[in-house]
């Protein structure tokens, strides 16, 4: 993975995928990067137009080389691009920079106020909502949640 940040936004020549972040209502985008993904000898060129202040860098992302998804968590989103068909599969809000993990052949996003389960396509398994300070309980199957306001919440994860 190679990554370029720009302080201006350049030209939207020859990107096989071009993302516009989500901002927040006082934020405009002002900058970009580009991100050259290299799988399998296909090379994908990524887009990025970002608010002033936000650069991306590799703890940005996470590869599934088994599908050929890349997964992406910025300010207020997180998003999974498919390589193959170059394409943004997903393109999710969150509150505040969401973690993004794999364990064995699913996708874990936790956010403050959810959590979910995707397969590694990104299709979703499930979600439920959850609220700081979060108590969780993991098993093999699920992962139970015990938040202030939603209570006990069980996230799934088998289809």
């Amino acid at each position: 993975m190679e990554i370029k940040n720009f302080s201006y936004i350049i030209s939207s020549d020859n990107f096989d995928i071009i993302h516009r972040e989500k901002i927040y209502l006082n934020e405009e985008i002002t900058q970009s990067s580009e991100v050259i993904m290299e799988n399998n000898g296909i090379k994908t060129r990524i887009k990025f137009e970002l608010a002033t202040g936000h650069e991306i860098d590799k703890s940005d992302f996470l590869f599934i080389p088994e599908t050929n998804f890349l997964f992406y968590r910025g300010n207020i989103e997180w998003c999974a691009f498919d390589l193959t068909n170059k394409n943004i599969s997903r393109n999710e809000s969150a509150t505040q920079l969401p973690y993004i993990e794999k364990r064995n052949n699913i996708i874990l996003i936790f956010d403050d106020l959810y959590a979910e389960c995707t397969d590694l396509k990104a299709e979703r398994i499930d979600n439920v909502p959850i609220d700081p300070p979060t108590e969780s309980v993991e098993y093999e199957d699920r992962i139970e949640f015990n938040s202030p306001i939603f209570g006990k919440q069980t996230l799934k994860l088998n289809k």
